[in-house]
């Protein structure tokens, strides 16, 4: 193991000062100065003047004068002599910064790379080769790599590829003796190899023995678990270190935490490592079977390349980033880097909450035009609706529009008239019906009305008990979702300013009695507008002149805007959406299949989720809706052969579906964007990098209920390129 790199490389030494210093280093005090940072107190008031002008433009005054000036030297000093303290400090004292703020620095890491066996014998016959088969470098301290699946070779077959990763390396060292004094620490050579993957009761420590004269003494994770004759150890990850009992001052005296060993006890530890950059292996580097004659292996391809172990620079660095490695996710960036750090087979990963409609088109009776452009309320059935009826102020008097959905508009007709006790007042705050031929509900500054004879108005205070009482007068809309699952089962919204109120009821209708009831069990809920319905717009999200509810979706009417959005529920789970690596050739229409998610890859991803899920978060892992699309072009050649309107046609067709593929397309080729919808600009922009293409003269983009402007993809969905139909013309002009 004497080739290892070490943990942690010696501190650089500092040089000395500047000769352009005005202080001189060799004055009579003998004590050199060293130069520990070129950022001194004037370039900092420098770099924070230049600035102004981008920040604070109407700061014109730059003078020494400037009591703003004033204040940017006193923190440029500040600062430089915290850059002085910082770069003055020991080994020791960084690294107890580093474990105060939560940085360990990480181990090697191994090689994985996919291996190619091939039979050097004259069999034929059908060759299982296990998982864990073991291939080795030649020399004396060969790369030890085992395969991580099965493989077998088919009758006739003479090669196969298989993943394999590198293998740990043990290492058996002397740390030191003890001189008898407690609180002793002894550093490891190399830094131990411990997984990062998230488990539900994480070790502590990595898998680390420690010997103290011959006899093991166990990790602890405090000293106050210790007693004074504890024979225990704790492992400092931040400097690498083994440290045994101290002495803690107490009012009784010193009371020691652990056994001290006494002087001149050897002090040894066996660990495992990686061999980091040394355990990387060139492509074709031939590699010996272990245990399986016949068989010879090379290295085929780099999965992942090996990494030597961090030293306290690249930590910061990363620190940058991440202030330690994911244990826990808190957002869903977190869950997709340890996802991704922690599962193999894994394409691409993407947590999402999915807020965006699938179709984000507005219905026509909900544009404007032909919608007025300012309405009071509008009413739209909660199920199966037929039209929309926008209520608006025509010179003082409350007036319906009726628009059918997706057709022509109407005439206004009895249904639609406003009642007596509400054309009164001249005050409109929302209209909801749960049929189109069910009763409507009015709510008018302090009041609600049902439809009918002899009904008459009632504070909505008195009709909905449990409203707040904010929410109980002047209210900008109520709207209504219908639940799939019970007939008389809906969720009102009344929103206000920037909040909204929820709750679950049960609609009855009776001879003598018209209600929304609340559900047992049901709560209400107070929430912000922008955060239960992301996406939309700040016009939208503060007091909305109506809400109304179509398909699921929620259209936001504010002056002469309409937005959809979904409602995101609080208790609505994440999702995790998954996309397999992808073995054939993305150009070519992939097999049926070709990206269901591996049930061994379904596991991993469940475990290693519930792993590192906050207490009460849910998730839900599967795969991403894919929205197959087809594609028909015209293009032209540059060669009216045969030959070559064909291979144009084939270059066209690869090139599309390369471009669109959910791996390895997208602008950047690392696959479609998420919830990027396709465009027809898309595929003139394909096709008129394909060398065979001269030009493109016509594109279609077509789905199964026919040709379409654009192919809308769902929030966190991806496409698929089915059908393509490439017309070569090959006529002049």
């Amino acid at each position: 193991m004497s080739d290892l790199p070490t943990a942690d490389p010696p501190p650089e030494r500092s040089a000395l000062s500047d000769p352009s210093d005005p202080y001189d280093p060799s004055d009579a005090s003998g004590v050199p100065v060293p130069d520990l940072d070129d950022l001194r107190f004037q370039p900092l008031v420098d770099a924070a003047k230049r600035a102004l002008p981008q920040r604070a433009p109407e700061w014109t005054d730059h003078n020494v004068s400037d009591p703003g000036v004033t204040l940017i030297e006193a923190c440029a000093e500040r600062t430089d002599q915290l850059l002085y303290r910082v770069h003055r400090m020991t080994d020791r004292q960084r690294f107890a910064v580093l474990r105060l703020m939560g940085i360990t620095p990480l181990p090697a890491s191994p090689a994985r790379i996919t291996v190619m066996f091939a039979r050097t014998d004259r069999t034929t016959g059908r060759r299982e080769i296990p998982e864990g088969t073991e291939v080795r470098t030649e020399g004396e301290q060969p790369v030890v790599l085992a395969t991580t699946a099965p493989l077998t070779l088919a009758e006739n077959q003479s090669t196969g590829v298989v993943e394999a990763l590198e293998q740990l390396v043990p290492v058996a060292e002397v740390l030191g003796t003890s001189d008898g004094l407690p609180g002793g620490r002894f550093a490891t050579r190399h830094r131990p190899w411990r997984s990062g993957a998230p488990v539900a009761e994480p070790p502590f420590g990595p898998p680390l023995t420690v010997r103290v004269g011959g006899a093991v003494w166990p990790a602890v994770r405090t000293f106050a678990e210790a007693g004074p004759g504890g024979q225990v150890h704790w492992w400092d990850d931040a400097s690498c270190e083994v440290v045994l009992g101290p002495l803690v001052p107490a009012e009784g005296g010193p009371e020691p935490h652990g056994k001290v060993p006494a002087e001149g006890t050897r002090i040894s530890a066996e660990y495992h490592v990686y061999r980091g950059r040394k355990g990387s292996l060139p492509l074709g580097t031939p590699l010996t079977v272990v245990s399986q004659a016949g068989l010879s292996a090379t290295a085929h391809g780099v999965l992942t390349p090996a990494e030597d172990a961090e030293d306290w620079r690249q930590a910061l660095e990363r620190a940058g980033l991440g202030l330690a490695p994911l244990r826990r996710a808190v957002t869903a960036a977190d869950h997709e880097q340890i996802i991704g750090e922690h599962v193999a087979g894994l394409a691409r990963v993407r947590v999402t909450a999915l807020t965006r409609p699938t179709d984000s088109r507005v219905p026509t009776a909900l544009a404007q035009p032909p919608r007025p452009a300012e309405v009071l309320a509008c009413a739209v059935a909660a199920r199966d609706p037929l039209r929309a009826v926008h209520y608006f102020d025509d010179g003082g008097i409350i007036t319906p529009l009726p628009l059918p959905l997706g057709g022509p508009g109407g005439e206004p007709g009895d249904r639609d008239a406003v009642p007596g006790p509400v054309a009164d007042t001249g005050c409109l705050d929302a209209v909801i019906r749960t049929g189109e031929g069910e009763p409507r509900l009015w709510f008018y500054g302090t009041q609600c009305l049902w439809d009918g004879e002899g009904a008459s108005p009632q504070d909505i205070s008195r009709a909905f008990p449990d409203l707040p009482d904010d929410f109980s007068s002047q209210l900008d809309e109520v709207a209504v979702l219908a639940d799939s699952a019970s007939a008389d089962a809906y969720e009102l919204f009344f929103f206000k300013g920037e909040t909204f109120y929820h709750r679950a009821y049960t609609y009855t209708d009776t001879s003598t009695d018209l209600a929304f009831v609340p559900q047992e069990g049901s709560r209400g809920v107070r929430s912000l507008i922008s955060e239960a319905f992301p996406g939309l717009s700040p016009q939208c999200q503060v007091s909305p002149d109506a809400v109304t509810v179509i398909g699921g979706v929620f259209f936001f009417l504010k002056g002469t805007r309409t937005e959809p959005a979904l409602w995101r529920r609080e208790d609505d789970p994440l999702h995790v959406l998954l996309v397999p690596l992808f073995e054939g050739d993305p150009a070519q229409a992939p097999p049926e299949g070709a990206f269901d998610i591996p049930p061994d890859v379904l596991e991993s991803v469940v475990g290693v989720v519930d792993a590192s899920r906050l207490l009460g978060e849910r998730l839900r892992v599967g795969k991403p809706r894919y929205h197959r699309f087809g594609i028909a072009a015209t293009v032209r050649p540059w060669s009216s052969t045969t030959a070559d309107q064909e291979r144009t046609r084939r270059a066209a067709e690869r090139a599309l579906r390369r471009y669109f593929h959910p791996t390895a397309g997208g602008p950047d080729g690392r696959g479609w964007p998420w919830g990027r919808r396709v465009h027809t600009g898309d595929v003139f922009t394909v096709l008129e990098a394909v060398p065979e293409v001269r030009a493109t003269t016509d594109v279609r983009l077509f789905v199964s209920d026919g040709d379409v402007p654009s192919v809308e993809v769902s929030d966190g969905g991806l496409v698929l390129v089915g059908d393509t139909v490439i017309k070569v013309d090959i006529t002049e002009g």
